[in-house]
């Protein structure tokens, strides 16, 4: 059975499996097919991600590491806002049209893993600047998860339930209502009584729990690959489906890179008092 939560692409290739619509005309997807597929658009992203990320450090970034000034620091960061932005309107084009067209999966996907390379190349070149090492720990972490969900659902046949999913939501949801609510007034607070660890330490919880949302999204995705492939899915569908889960693994990674930061920003701040 598949489920009805998790990545939207994966969700609507599974409805119209469901519904008899992907069935293959000739060859049929493989789990090796998707496997592959999947790797290499992950290996993409990550490569792309480490070049963007060592091309900032010697050009862009380079000055941080001497004195620098205020406008240069504007610059820099216009530079790297400007960077992020055009690749995150060609992602978002990107999967704009893989909604409508799967037979493009192939080439919008690499193209899309090559701007999210650059996208979260940019970013964790900006963080490496507050706290060096970051970006390889939440990818280090990320790699563990996933292995996780594999295992979990491979070898101790562990399947996650609607219900068990729609509670999730229903919590995230009030989760970011509270933090959407109370944030600012904590934010005030904190400024007032000089503690900063309050706010983060909200903030730390709600990343902690995006953090366990996405991994669901991960192992509910793993659950409709095995569906479609079930199902006799066409094989063209192999590239859709090994992008849904590139984009659900990168969700992974950012919520846990914003739940690291959070944490060893408390740290920080008690160690400093």
């Amino acid at each position: 059975m598949y489920s009805r939560y998790g990545n939207p692409y994966m969700r609507r290739w599974t409805r119209m499996a469901a519904r008899g619509q992907t069935l293959s005309q000739g060859e049929c997807a493989t789990y090796k097919g998707v496997t592959r597929k999947s790797v290499l658009l992950v290996l993409l992203t990550i490569g792309i991600a480490i070049v963007t990320e060592i091309a900032l450090w010697f050009t862009l970034f380079k000055v941080v590491s001497g004195d620098i000034s205020a406008e240069q620091l504007t610059q820099i960061i216009v530079i790297g806002v400007a960077i992020a932005g055009v690749a995150g309107v060609v992602m978002m084009v990107s999967s704009i049209v893989l909604l409508f067209n799967v037979d493009a999966a192939k080439f919008v996907g690499i193209l899309y893993a090559v701007m999210q390379g650059v996208f979260l190349g940019t970013a964790a070149a900006a963080l490496n600047l507050v706290l060096p090492g970051v970006s390889l720990a939440a990818l280090i972490a990320t790699g563990i998860v996933f292995a996780m969900c594999l295992f979990l659902y491979n070898v101790l046949k562990v399947r996650v339930s609607s219900r068990f999913l729609l509670g999730l939501i229903i919590a995230l949801c009030s989760f970011l209502l509270v933090e959407l609510i109370c944030v600012p007034i904590l934010y005030f607070v904190a400024m007032q009584s000089g503690n900063v660890a309050l706010i983060l330490g909200v903030q730390a919880g709600v990343a902690l729990f995006c953090v366990v949302f996405a991994t669901i999204t991960v192992f509910c995705d793993i659950q409709n690959i095995d569906y479609m492939v079930q199902m006799g899915a066409d094989k063209k569908y192999e590239w859709i489906l090994a992008f849904s889960l590139t984009t659900s693994l990168v969700y992974l990674y950012v919520q846990i890179l914003e739940l690291l930061f959070r944490i060893i920003s408390l740290f920080a701040i008690s160690k400093n008092k």
